[in-house]
């Protein structure tokens, strides 16, 4: 595998990656936004979550034959309900690592 170019085609996707990202922070301040377009562009976060989440979850082919090779879903309700009681994310990502990992140890 050759990587000569490499660094040169890592600078110019960040270079690029910027200038989008800098482009639509310029552009807000001179585009007026009516209050209801705003509360439909704040549920954006909200729905790419699940997006990010589900495929990893549901579609990933697990190790532990113990959960039917679905320890991550089986972390994913454990870590559910550590979130719903503690209410702090730090705890949540926290256990939900460790308890993947000894889901794929099983």
């Amino acid at each position: 595998m050759v990587f000569d170019n490499f660094w040169v085609s890592v600078i110019f996707l960040g270079i690029g990656t910027f200038c989008i990202r800098a482009s639509f922070i310029y552009m807000s301040s001179r585009l007026n936004i009516s209050k209801r377009m705003r509360e439909v562009l704040s549920f954006i976060p909200c729905a790419i979550f699940p997006a990010l989440i589900t495929p990893m979850v549901f579609f990933h082919q697990g190790q532990s034959h113990f959960f039917l090779q679905k320890e991550r879903l089986f972390a994913l309700f454990v870590a559910s309900f550590i979130s719903y009681k503690t209410k702090n994310i730090l705890i949540t990502i926290v256990c939900g690592l460790l308890l993947l990992f000894v889901f794929s140890i099983l």
